[in-house]
């Protein structure tokens, strides 16, 4: 008797094992089941959008899909590509014994190089063209007077020196060789008849205030460092500039 309830016993596990075995089973089919069906409704979804969007005409603006169905996980994205970096070429090898050099960039300056010295503008020399001093007159003041002249256009001067003073009278010449070489017109020279004239030069005005170019004789010879008076004589004409020399200061 007691071996026929041990028998038992064991069909009836066995039994109780089968059906939870069914169980597990049904409930697969049916997860199964109801994949299949979301997977199902996805795919006519997607395919009623595509339809809509054939007969969408071109340019409309395409409709908002709404929010994802349930149970819809997105894809990750995949990562971003890594680009290689370009690596130096490493110089070319010569073999030994070879004639050929590499070739050595020289534009680069080394960091430490030190910086070249400053150039020193050369010491101003007069040109060639300036003429020879004369006795009284170096080259440079004459390039200084016939320069200054020069920019304000051509004019005429009359230049007197002291009557019989030989020194008088190359000083004149001197200066009226200046004033050539700014292309004005000069009249003499002619020794001044009257009093003795005074040491140095006098500019004489006709008319006050006096001419633009009675000024910029006055202008010229005070650049060329020369001692000079001015005055006003009405018995000259208005448009008159006379250059009165008199023996060198």
């Amino acid at each position: 008797m007691g071996f026929v309830l041990i028998g038992l016993g064991g069909i009836s596990t066995y039994h109780a094992s089968q059906q939870l075995q069914h169980a597990a089973e049904l409930r697969e089919v049916e997860q199964r089941g109801e994949m299949n069906a979301q997977l199902l409704t996805l795919m006519m979804k997607n395919q009623e959008l595509m339809q809509k969007e054939a007969q969408q005409p071109a340019g409309a603006p395409t409709p908002d899909p709404g929010p994802p169905p349930a149970g819809y996980f997105r894809p990750p994205s995949p990562p971003p590509p890594v680009f290689a970096q370009a690596q130096p070429q490493p110089a070319a090898a010569y073999p030994p014994g070879s004639t050929q050099t590499p070739e050595v960039d020289t534009s680069a300056t080394p960091a430490s190089a030190e910086p070249p010295e400053p150039t020193r503008p050369p010491e101003w020399q007069e040109p060639a063209s300036i003429a020879v001093s004369g006795r009284y007159l170096t080259g440079r003041q004459r390039q200084v007077i016939a320069d200054t002249l020069r920019a304000h256009g051509v004019h005429t001067v009359t230049i007197e020196s002291s009557y019989g003073d030989e020194v008088s009278q190359a000083y004149a010449e001197e200066l009226g060789a200046a004033f050539a070489d700014a292309d004005w017109v000069v009249r003499g020279i002619e020794p001044h008849r009257g009093l003795p004239l005074a040491s140095g030069v006098t500019i004489s005005a006709g008319s006050f205030p006096p001419l633009a170019e009675t000024r910029a004789v006055y202008e010229a010879l005070l650049a060329a460092g020369i001692a000079v008076t001015q005055q006003l004589d009405p018995k000259q004409g208005e448009r008159e500039t006379v250059v009165l020399v008199g023996t060198p200061l």
